[in-house]
């Protein structure tokens, strides 16, 4: 169910893609504009982008996609002046002529991961070949070079198989060994059918087999759980990364969590206790935060409780403690966050009125004069990604409508002093 879900945005995007439109994009309210230089690339309208992602090596290098219409998949070398289209590279078609061995309905499904060393990606992509409805499916592609070339798995899977979500553990620690993926595979087939985790090494990712998560058990058939797999990526747990968590959806309702189970070492998936409220949770998911060391959080979006509630566990979901949301300004959780940009030794949230400092898991204390410099309102970020280092190159991303992105981005290159208007280049058709 959840596979047709994303797949069908897909379909209806290759079959749209001519009539499509690109936005209008946002007024620029910068104190400095960017001379952009695009190379092969034509200066169309620019085209609305879904996520940024930045690589951990260096944070000049970064990737950008959508996988609505128009298809857009483009790296930048430097902070964005150039770009380069990936998408026939990674054999992705989206005007009906087929590019190497890809079909017209192949498209991105999912966001790009970068592993640790910033040289090994992944992405799941839909795999649709010309007129067949039995070669259907989710594949996951590696590349070990950046983007230039993919790996890209046979193509012999049933009819709405494969992978689903994919996800990263942290970097690699000498406590936690190598870095893992984690995987989401749906299998169609009546014998075998539902949903399964499994989790190996990234440098193995192109190898057979890995390690399963759950023992194969389908994540939204555990006893008591009124849900259906999944919300996003399966993780890993903060201290344990054989320990995996699945998100389940509402089966009534998508957009309401429906609460979370647990597999430890490969064995059976458990039902993630709620914590104890009143009234009883309805809504409730679990995630790991940086600023959380070592501990899960759980958060619920009934409207009974405080917006700026999380919970805290230190024992994998069995027990719960409430807290309030790192950098919260008067009762509002930040829009975004990220480390040591403005100033190393701290943490940064974007909330309220501008940039606020704080430190750990703590509340947000000063406001950072640059607030007045910042491109756009708290509210219109999406999401803050860049360099772990002050000076290190910070983007901006921003809302858009409903499904549909933003058109452009915002930069800085000195700490948030001054901010470039970024407009995404509309990519070549082929």
């Amino acid at each position: 169910m959840v596979a047709l879900a994303r797949v069908l945005p897909v379909l209806v995007c290759v079959l749209s893609l001519l009539a499509a439109r690109p936005l209008t994009p946002l007024a620029p309210v910068v104190v400095s504009a960017v001379h952009r230089v695009v190379r092969d690339l034509p200066t169309g309208p620019p085209n609305a982008i879904e996520w940024l992602v930045v690589s951990p090596r260096d944070p000049r290098t970064l990737y950008v996609g959508r996988y609505g219409c128009p298809m857009v998949f483009l790296r930048s070398r430097d902070a964005g002046r150039t770009w380069h289209n990936l998408l026939a590279a990674a054999q992705i078609c989206i005007d009906g002529s087929p590019s190497g061995e890809a079909g017209s309905g192949n498209a991105l499904t999912g966001p790009l991961l970068i592993a640790a060393d910033g040289r090994s990606l992944f992405l799941d992509e839909f795999y649709n070949p010309p007129g067949s409805v039995d070669q259907q499916a989710h594949l996951l592609l590696s590349s070990m070079d950046s983007g230039d070339h993919w790996s890209i798995p046979d193509h012999g899977y049933d009819q709405g198989s494969g992978v689903v979500f994919i996800s990263l553990s942290p970097p690699a620690s000498p406590h936690h060994g190598p870095q893992q993926i984690y995987v989401t595979g749906y299998s169609a087939s009546p014998s075998n059918g539902g949903y399964l985790v499994a989790y190996q090494d990234v440098s193995r990712v192109a190898s057979a087999g890995g390690t399963d998560a759950g023992a194969g058990t389908d994540p939204g058939s555990v006893a008591g759980m009124r849900g259906t797999c999944c919300v996003n990526a399966p993780f890993p747990d903060a201290q344990d990364p054989t320990t995996v968590y699945v998100n389940l959806l509402n089966i009534n309702d998508y957009n309401r969590p429906a609460g979370a189970v647990r597999s430890e070492r490969g064995r059976a998936w458990a039902v993630v206790a709620r914590p104890r409220a009143r009234p009883p949770l309805r809504t409730f998911s679990v995630a790991t935060d940086p600023h959380e060391v070592g501990l899960l959080v759980g958060r619920t979006q009934d409207t009974s409780v405080p917006q700026d509630r999380v919970y805290l566990s230190a024992d994998h979901g069995r027990t719960w403690r409430p807290a309030a949301c790192p950098g919260v300004l008067r009762g509002a959780c930040p829009a975004a966050t990220i480390d040591n940009a403005f100033g190393a030794g701290a943490s940064y949230a974007f909330v309220g009125d501008g940039l606020y400092r704080f430190h750990g898991a703590g509340p947000a204390t000063a406001r950072l004069p640059l607030s007045a410099r910042l491109p756009v309102p708290s509210r219109a970020i999406a999401a803050v990604t860049g360099g772990p280092r002050p000076g290190d190159p910070v983007y901006l991303t921003l809302k858009g409508p409903a499904g549909a992105g933003a058109p452009v981005f915002y930069r800085t290159l000195d700490a948030g002093r001054t901010w470039q208007r970024i407009a995404v280049p509309n990519p070549p058709l082929h």
